[in-house]
């Protein structure tokens, strides 16, 4: 092949390879044009459209406040709660009872910790009635999720004459109280709280008349 001849053959590929980057833009062209009519199309289509507001479920966290006394209702209700009086703190409390003193087994469970605390309270910082009636729906509350309550009323080290006040008095309502089987002292050496044992709370039959 000539010199002519090679330079016919180079125009013809430089002018096939010219056609082809021009197809090649041209496609380009359009496939651009394509997506921005399908963007605007889209945008016009999704004119006046509310979005979705998200439906996160808010789960708020567990309250581990005190149990707070519930404000004084009514007379005829106020007559369904256990209450008793102040009466004489001279007498000597047990450090451990239980009813008629049939309930050993119980005690030692309770100490070995057979039972599972589901429930426990401080009443430090309540007047005698307050703490009276943060007991009683105290072990309202334990009945409704087991059987075993810790209460926690202090050694009595701050009283005045360092007279256990309200470690007597605690530990005699929950000697007087008809739904407390037993209690006793959960930790050695460590007279500032009792654990309870209070009776099993009977299911109600929803259909019994």
């Amino acid at each position: 092949m000539n010199f002519q001849d090679q330079l016919k053959s180079l125009h013809k590929e430089a002018k096939a390879q010219a056609k082809l980057r021009e197809e090649a833009a041209a496609e380009a062209k359009a496939r651009k044009a394509a997506e921005e009519s399908a963007e605007t199309s889209f945008a016009e289509a999704m004119k006046g459209v509310q979005p979705i507001k998200p439906h996160n479920q808010y789960i708020p966290p567990r309250d581990k406040s005190p149990i707070k006394p519930r404000p004084k209702q009514a007379d005829a209700e106020q007559d369904n709660l256990f209450f008793v009086g102040e009466g004489s703190l001279q007498l000597e409390i047990p450090a451990t009872f239980s009813k008629n003193g049939q309930g050993a087994n119980d005690i030692k469970r309770l100490q070995s910790g057979y039972y599972e605390v589901v429930a426990d309270v401080d009443l430090h910082g309540y007047t005698q009635e307050e703490a009276q009636q943060v007991l009683n729906e105290f072990i309202e509350f334990v009945q409704k999720r087991g059987v075993c309550g810790e209460i926690v009323h202090g050694s009595g080290l701050g009283s005045r004459g360092y007279t256990p006040v309200l470690k007597s008095l605690v530990r005699r309502w929950l000697m007087a109280h008809p739904d407390v089987l037993a209690y006793c002292e959960p930790h050695k050496n460590n007279d500032g709280a009792v654990r309870i044992l209070v009776k099993r709370r009977r299911a109600i039959d929803p259909f019994a008349e």
